[in-house]
Parts: C-alpha cells; structure tokens; sequence
C-alpha cells in the first residue's frame, strides 16, 4: 500500500541454518525488565487482531472525533514550506535510480577462481561435534556472503581461498550459550564451547551483472508500464516522485511539531497499533514454527513481546498521533476519498478489510488537500 498508518515494526524477518548461524547464541539485545507504559504483551488480544478492527465505513476510527484530542494549528491547510528542503538533491535521484538497476541485476556462476572475502558463495556444508552429526548443521546449495558475519567466527574466513568444486573442512567452536541441539534419533547434543568439523563443498562463486542503464533499457522495463522511454525521462520521473514524497513527509512533520495533543490519547487507537505490532511478530512466529517469546529471542533481540512492547512504546504514541492528525484533518476540512480512491485499494479487502482500505483511501485524500494546500517557497 502506498501509505502505511499503522505501526510496522520490523522489516522482513529471516532465520539463518541453525548449523551455523549466529542466532543460536542466547543473547539479547532488550532487557525485559522495563515495563511498557502500555502494559504487557498479555493485556492484549493480538492473535485475533484485524486490520478492520475499530475502524468505520469511512475510514474513521468508530465513535472517535479526533478533534476532541487534537488541536490543529491555525496555518494548517495552508502550511508554510522551504522549497530548498523539498526539492531533491542529484545524489538523491541517482540513488533511486542505482536502486532500481539493483533490482534488476542478473548474476552468473563463477568457477574460475578462488573465492574471495566480499563474494557470495554457494556452499554444501555438514557438520559434527564429536563425530555426530546434529539437527541443523547440514545443508545443501546454502548462499553465503563471505564476511557478512552470518555464521560463527572463523566459517566464512576458511571459505576464502579455496575454488568451486574443491571439498574440505572448516574447523570451529561454537560460543558459549549456543543452544543444544539434536542426533538423528533426538538425543541432545550439546554445542556450547564445543569444536565442530563442517566438510564443506563450494560450488560456484555468484557474481551480479548490473545493467547498463541505457534509453533501450529503459524503454524495455518502463516504455509499457509507466510511459517513460529515456534515461531523462526516468530521471524526470523520480525527480517529481521524490518531490511529493519530500512534500507529504514535511507536511506531516509540520502538523506533528505544531499540532496540540491531549495526554492520554484514545485507548481504541494506542490498544489497535499494540495489537499490531504484536500480531506481526505472533505471525512470523507461527510462520517458523516458534512461540512468540521465542522468536523474538531467536529473530529480533529482544527477551521477551513485554521488552519488545517498551522498545516500540514512543512509536506507538507517535503513529496514534499521526491517526489522529489525518482524522481531524478530514473532520475540520469535510474530506472524504473519492471512490477512485477507494479503488485503488480494491484488490487489498479480502487481506485488510474494506474499512482498513478506506481508511488509507481517506489518508490519500487528506495528504492532497495539504500538499495542495502548502504554501512552498
């Protein structure tokens, strides 16, 4: 979706093989001591959560006038902008357009030479501690950026030097705290301090092939979908997205520092970005075969969902603000998202809910009115 409202509290979550990878480790980067200022993860009813949930068929938070919370300032629907802080730089531009030929990168294997610190290599690997072989340790076509730190000090450092098609042994010691783990027929095996032989196999070395960017690379992957077929042109393109994402963060800035709250904001709206956040996680979690606690630990660094709640508890009382801003907005300005609007969202219902998909319908409406509104110079 074009706007998020609501919390995001993580990107992309990805578990590493359990054979080798950092993550057995039993450490923590959040204490749990620390109570949020928004309870405990058990408060709440997150396995359940809805996108829809509390929201009307306007997209309004129900029986919520967000104007009783929030008070606007008097420049609001005409907010006061330097256009030097919206106006995006070259570097700005050419990142955006570094990104997208990142994207479309091929690679190709390479068998000619020895691997190198930096290169990402595809490996076979099976380990053992003490001649038995343990759950998690083999793997077979695993890819690996040598350097990156992935696995347990000295892995990846052995790997350096030797060419596509040679076998040979990594010898290691798993750290202190790494979790235990189990033979073929589920007798533990304990891995804490312990030393480890991997018999590696590198298969090849990928390298990627950016693409020269080009008019006739550009009018292949943007002449149909987008209607740009030159490299200027494509600038052009990012020059005025960039421009109207610059706009529409400063405006929200601008009402956020300017805008008066109540101290305790409304329950239904802290209470749904809480169950969101937690809701999240409890699904990457039951998406690895992990209780909620556990993956936080496992995934994220934090000891506990309490310790991750009062990590994210200044973020949550600033996307309950920022649903507010948008709700008064439309309150005091009568907005309402046109039904193109609302249609633009169509193919997300069945994920989200109508409501939820009206509600980021009337975000788009208010951000068109204020960005409209901006009086930039």
């Amino acid at each position: 979706m074009t706007k998020a409202l609501c919390l995001l509290c993580a990107g992309a979550l990805a578990l590493t093989a359990a054979g080798c990878s950092k993550s057995g480790a039993s450490s923590s980067a959040a204490s749990s001591e620390a109570v949020s200022v928004y309870g405990s993860a058990s408060d709440y009813d997150y396995q359940n959560f809805a996108y829809s949930d509390g929201l009307d068929e306007n997209g309004y938070w129900s029986g919520i006038k967000a104007l009783d919370y929030v008070t606007l300032p008097e420049d609001y629907a005409a907010i006061p902008l330097k256009k030097a802080d919206i106006e995006p730089t070259e570097e700005d531009i050419q990142s955006q357009i570094d990104s997208v030929l990142s994207q479309n990168t091929t690679t190709r294997q390479v068998t000619d030479r020895a691997a190198a610190d930096g290169d990402t290599v595809n490996i076979d690997y099976a380990g053992t501690v003490d001649g038995v072989a343990f759950t998690g340790g083999t793997y077979s076509g695993y890819s690996l950026t040598l350097g990156s730190g992935s696995f347990i000090d000295g892995f990846e450092d052995q790997i350096v030097g030797h060419k596509p098609g040679e076998t040979f042994d990594v010898n290691v010691t798993f750290p202190d705290g790494y979790s235990d783990s189990t033979d073929a027929d589920g007798n533990a095996v304990v891995l804490s301090n312990k030393k480890a032989v991997f018999s590696v196999t590198l298969n090849y070395i990928s390298e990627e092939i950016l693409p020269e960017l080009t008019d006739a690379w550009v009018e292949e992957h943007f002449g149909t979908s987008d209607d740009v077929h030159t490299v200027e042109g494509l600038r052009a393109e990012f020059r005025q997205m960039l421009y109207q994402n610059n706009l529409n963060t400063a405006v929200m800035d601008y009402l956020l520092a300017n805008s008066t709250f109540k101290d305790e904001l409304p329950k239904e709206i802290t209470d749904y970005q809480v169950n969101q956040c937690l809701n999240y996680y409890y699904t990457m979690a039951n998406h690895y075969g992990y209780d909620l606690d556990s993956f936080l630990q496992t995934a994220a660094g934090y000891d506990s969902a309490d310790a991750l709640l009062e990590n994210m508890s200044d973020s949550i009382t600033q996307y309950a603000r920022e649903a507010l801003l948008y709700q008064a907005v439309a309150e005091a300005m009568d907005i309402a998202p046109t039904q193109e609007q609302i249609d633009t969202y169509s193919s997300y219902t069945e994920t989200y809910g109508a409501n939820y998909c009206t509600m980021v319908a009337l975000m788009d409406a208010v951000s068109d009115a204020l960005t409209t509104g901006a009086q930039v110079a």
